[in-house]
């Protein structure tokens, strides 16, 4: 949608506040005007047609919310334009050392050091310069997540068919178990604080366990869908479990209690991230959209799209208004949760992003993915 184009609103000549009674009106004075029983234009059947579709649209409450959402994503013909003010993009180093395709990557909180580990369990340390400065090869299972944690401290977590595989890493000593789940793992992921692990399942199943010990503190099912995203808010108080039913529930993370549950998606869930202040959650969907909603309310605040393919990753920026996301097109996103500047999309890669990861200061952004190559770019974003 381009900023030529006239809304919805704008067809039948109302507010985007206008009440179901006001949008009535005036469909039936256009209808009046511009049915082709009464109107000799040749475009009588085109205009009629658009006049429909908005008067469909901005009476049905559900649709209206997802029409009001994708306008609040601003124009659509901004995701190919070069980075505006107030965000800058600047791509600093391609880091060469993987041999196998990325799938996660992270920052150390106090020394801002990246960390990155491939499909061969290859976990490497990134010097400033761009050059390696440790590699160590983990032992048993597959890694698809990581997180890293204030002196030195490392968790990396995966999964294989029905098990769930976690190393902690501190200094040189690696810790690993392996906790047998009752069914196929789908998604795996670290809790802030590194003292939980949830894995969803294909057969609808969300476990969460004991970080150290690998000990379940619940189990949950999710009606009959599978889970196929599962997300930690970055202060471990909450968790997210996207499903292959278009919902999302949120969850306390200590005891899974119930918070609420979110059905305003279109398609399967790939991707969820929470705002580092916990005010938004941006989903992912196979529809190739994003959607951002209110995280006290669970309204739906604003949809985009911008990718051609699914959406693998997504993260937020410590600023809390920004978040970025990785998809199988080889592009990454920048989107503004909040309203206000458009979207920014970065052609990456020819093949697809994997994961994407801001430092704790938010002046770096990190991707990898099939290419085997960690991209690191310098972002500048107002707080």
């Amino acid at each position: 949608m381009t900023t030529s184009t006239p809304t919805f609103y704008d067809i039948l000549g109302v507010g985007p506040v206008a009440d179901s009674e006001t949008i009535r009106r005036a469909y039936r004075r256009l209808a009046q005007k511009h049915h082709p029983d009464v109107s000799d234009s040749p475009d009588a059947h085109e205009n009629m047609a658009r006049i429909n579709e908005a008067f469909e649209t901005l009476t049905d409450k559900s649709r209206r919310e997802e029409y009001d959402a994708l306008l609040a994503g601003g124009p659509q013909d901004q995701a190919e334009a070069t980075p505006q003010t107030p965000v800058m993009v600047r791509l600093v180093k391609r880091l060469h050392g993987h041999k196998t395709p990325v799938y996660a990557v992270a920052f150390a909180p106090d020394s801002g050091q990246l960390m990155s580990v491939g499909f061969d369990n290859e976990l490497i340390w990134w010097a400033e310069e761009g050059e390696s400065t440790r590699q160590t090869k983990l032992e048993s299972g597959a890694v698809s997540t990581l997180r890293a944690f204030a002196d030195g401290r490392v968790m990396a977590a995966g999964s294989t068919e029905s098990h769930v595989n976690v190393w902690r890493l501190d200094g040189e000593e690696v810790k690993n178990w392996k906790g047998v789940q009752e069914e196929w793992v789908s998604c795996v992921a670290i809790s802030g604080d590194g003292s939980s692990i949830a894995a969803g399942s294909v057969h609808a199943q969300l476990r969460v366990c004991d970080a150290q010990t690998g000990t379940a503190m619940y189990t949950l099912r999710s009606a009959d869908a599978s889970v196929t995203a599962v997300a930690f808010s970055s202060d471990g108080q909450l968790l997210a479990g996207g499903t292959a039913d278009a919902r999302v529930t949120i969850r306390e993370a200590k005891t899974g209690r119930w918070i609420r549950t979110i059905e305003r998606l279109r398609s399967m869930v790939t991707a969820i991230a929470f705002s580092v202040d916990n005010q938004f959650l941006a989903v992912a969907g196979v529809d190739l959209s994003i959607r951002v909603f209110d995280l006290s309310t669970g309204n739906l605040l604003k949809m985009v799209y911008g990718h051609s393919k699914p959406i693998e990753a997504l993260a937020f920026h410590p600023n809390g208004w920004l978040f970025a996301s990785g998809s199988r097109d080889g592009t990454i996103g920048l989107w503004n949760a909040a309203k206000g500047i458009g979207s920014v999309r970065i052609e990456a890669s020819s093949r697809p992003i994997s994961c994407v990861a801001f430092n704790a200061d938010g002046s770096r952004l990190a991707a990898s993915g099939q290419d085997k190559l960690v991209r690191l770019f310098e972002i500048t974003a107002k707080v």
